[in-house]
């Protein structure tokens, strides 16, 4: 039996991005014996995976007992790879540590002293890079980064030093229970019962200009004029526009909204649904890499490149923007952007 562990200790959509990697490890080796290393933010979702044998979460605000134990328990295990795929501090000193045939590893640059001498660097180090990793990989950090880089298919040439013959536009793995599926249909049924599409609604729709006012009549006139029903998403949101959309639409027959849906249920209407929209919701991006849904994007357009290099290849991902450069664009103007783009789904 070969064992491998992974390290993933951020957040839900980073750890989306590898699970093509975890299948294609158990197709290739029927007997491994996979351990991930989490976060509390992907704690939930890695446990559901069936096909992780061992999760280990490193919580960076436990206390140095919790943190000790959590290393002892890495080190002491014999690894056939460990895979470094998150370039944090802990996942890189334990690295240093524990004991495997193969090591591979994710490095990000940047530049050090950026105004006086403008001087590469990386996370971890050259020297830890050459001296620890038997294979790396590098990546630029956003501050940096001056053309996309895409990240996913950086750490699919990398995992594909063990042979796993994996494309960048593989789909996404995750596991859907059948209760789930059943679950879903039943949601569907009886809020829905049409053609839909999706808005995810968070904190990251707080910078639109006007968006306390205006979201309640422009997704009216955009509902009339996609003539289909908008589910809308969300989990625990407190923004004041959210209240204000509540209390305006709530009578609405043609605008269901859909609260604190677990994963699994908010992945099935995420498929189910036209096209989702959202303002780079991570998860609802990326599980699009998985059940390969239509996604629209809102974002700053400064943050373009950046963002360009997490979408997933296998799907239709388009960006609309909420700003340009330092200039904040217009409710109206931003729903026009989705409509144009929805289009092109057709």
């Amino acid at each position: 039996m070969k064992k491998f562990i992974i390290f993933r200790t951020d957040r839900l959509g980073d750890f989306l991005i590898i699970t093509n990697i975890i299948r294609a490890i158990k197709r290739k080796y029927k007997n491994s014996h996979i351990t991930v290393v989490g976060s509390p933010y992907n704690k939930k979702i890695i446990n559901s995976y069936k096909t992780i044998n061992k999760v280990l979460i490193y919580d960076k605000n436990s206390t140095l007992r919790k943190k000790i134990s959590i290393f002892s328990n890495i080190v002491k295990s014999n690894y056939f790879c460990s895979l470094s795929l998150d370039g944090k501090s802990f996942s890189n000193f334990a690295n240093l540590f524990l004991k495997a045939k193969k090591k591979f590893g994710i490095a990000y640059k940047f530049n050090l002293f950026d105004f006086v001498l403008n001087l590469k660097w990386s996370k971890p180090n050259f020297f830890y890079n050459y001296f620890i990793f038997d294979k790396f990989e590098t990546f630029t950090s956003k501050k940096n980064l001056s053309n996309a880089e895409h990240l996913p298919s950086i750490l699919v040439k990398l995992a594909n030093n063990l042979n796993l013959k994996l494309n960048s536009k593989n789909n996404y793995f995750y596991e859907i229970k059948k209760k789930n599926i059943y679950l879903s249909k039943k949601l569907y049924n009886k809020r829905i019962k049409s053609n839909f599409i999706l808005i995810h609604l968070d904190e990251k729709w707080n910078d639109i200009i006007f968006i306390n006012t205006n979201l309640s009549q422009e997704l009216l006139n955009f509902q009339k004029k996609v003539d289909k029903k908008i589910v809308i998403t969300s989990n625990n949101n407190r923004e004041l526009y959210y209240k204000y959309l509540k209390k305006n639409l709530k009578k609405n027959r043609k605008i269901i909204f859909l609260e604190n849906l677990n994963l699994a249920i908010f992945e099935r209407m995420i498929a189910m649904s036209s096209y989702s929209i959202s303002c780079h919701s991570g998860f609802l991006v990326q599980i699009s890499g998985f059940n390969n849904t239509n996604i629209i994007d809102i974002i700053n357009k400064k943050d373009f490149q950046w963002y360009s290099c997490w979408k997933p290849l296998n799907t239709k991902h388009k960006f609309v923007y909420k700003s340009n450069l330092n200039k904040k664009i217009q409710l109206n103007s931003i729903f026009k952007q989705i409509v144009t783009v929805a289009n092109k789904f057709k």
